[in-house]
């Protein structure tokens, strides 16, 4: 049995601090020469010293009653990315205020670092700010938090532990894209043209011509100048594009080299919806709907936070004759079916 563990996972614990245990080891000579000579100065000196050690266990407890901890992660979390996280620390107590305590969130393959308070007061609430450095990819479960005092004397560490598991969704980190010349063969992304009827923002104004949409006339500039006048916007010129990722690699491949897979894909992805592009990504196993812009990152992200690499390839090509591919795979090349390739970009 692993004893250390089972020991943390206990809900209440305490440890000796260094004056703690010295202080321990004074009362134990004390209590042994006061019992073998009945002096009674040497009763007096130990009752006091015992009276030490249960106020400090009693005034310990008392300021760890009533504590509940808010924590808050940010809306998008990356991979090897310092990530800010927020901690609140709510007194619930009516009348007494909390000193000195630490709290840390428990994090089964990281460690947390401790946040302490100084004093929080009676019904009020304490915050701290602190980051996290999540190794790589995937879901993540906070599976609580500990609250320690060494309050009032320093003679013990008292920890009290709460399980509040939270999981977290770490999308992997952004890799610096490649040379994107195949661009070419399919435009600038978002290129605004002066072009009547369309959609986007607001370029001009002209006169109204035979065969124009009339829900586009500016009504108040029409009627300052007595004539039908027609508002034209920016038509937006772009090409949708797939991304197609491949994760289908020999067990022999390093996970390292995979996972440098994962940060290209994410990168190139935000490149392209910055730039303007329409796009979908598409696995083997699942396929995203068609969007525009940084909003539409997310849904990609997510799912390339959670793709799993297979040694088998698979038996259906979730493409279509209008997916334009941007191919990205570990080793070969996949089968596209009738979808048209623009670029292999391999990892």
């Amino acid at each position: 049995m692993d004893w250390h563990r089972w020991f943390h996972s206990l809900p209440r614990r305490f440890t000796f601090t260094r004056i703690g245990g010295i202080f321990t080891g004074v009362t134990v000579l004390v209590s042994i020469g006061a019992f073998n000579t009945g002096n009674n100065l040497l009763y007096l000196l130990f009752g006091m010293l015992l009276s030490l050690m249960i106020a400090s266990g009693v005034l310990s407890e008392e300021v760890m009653k009533g504590l509940v901890v808010e924590r808050s992660f940010p809306r998008q979390i990356f991979a090897t990315v310092p990530t800010l996280v927020t901690l609140k620390l709510h007194n619930r107590k009516r009348r007494i205020p909390t000193f000195s305590v630490t709290v840390t969130d428990r994090i089964p393959g990281m460690t947390a670092p401790e946040n302490y308070f100084l004093k929080v007061d009676a019904q009020g609430t304490a915050q701290v700010s602190y980051h996290l450095h999540f190794p790589h990819r995937g879901w993540w479960t906070v599976t609580g938090y500990e609250i320690s005092t060494r309050f009032p004397f320093d003679l013990f560490c008292k920890v009290r532990v709460f399980r509040e598991p939270v999981s977290v969704l770490v999308y992997p980190a952004l890799a610096p894209v490649p040379n994107l010349r195949f661009l070419a063969l399919v435009g600038q992304g978002t290129r605004p043209q002066v072009q009547a009827g369309g959609e986007g923002e607001f370029l001009s104004l002209r006169d109204f011509r035979t065969g124009d949409d009339a829900r586009r006339i500016h009504w108040k500039a029409s009627a300052r100048r007595d004539t039908w006048l027609l508002r034209d916007l920016e038509r937006q010129d772009s090409e949708a594009l797939t991304l197609y990722f491949y994760p289908v690699a020999p067990p022999s491949l390093e996970p390292q080299r995979l996972e440098q897979g994962v940060s290209l894909c994410a990168g190139l992805a935000e490149a392209l919806l910055q730039r303007g592009y329409p796009l979908a990504l598409v696995t083997p196993q699942e396929r995203t709907a068609m969007g525009r812009g940084l909003s539409h990152l997310d849904s990609i992200l997510r799912l390339l936070a959670v793709v799993e690499f297979s040694p088998q390839p698979p038996t259906q090509v979730p493409l279509t004759a209008q997916d334009r591919c941007i191919v990205l795979s570990a080793s070969g090349m996949p089968n596209l079916g009738a979808a048209q390739l623009l670029a292999h970009l391999p990892f």
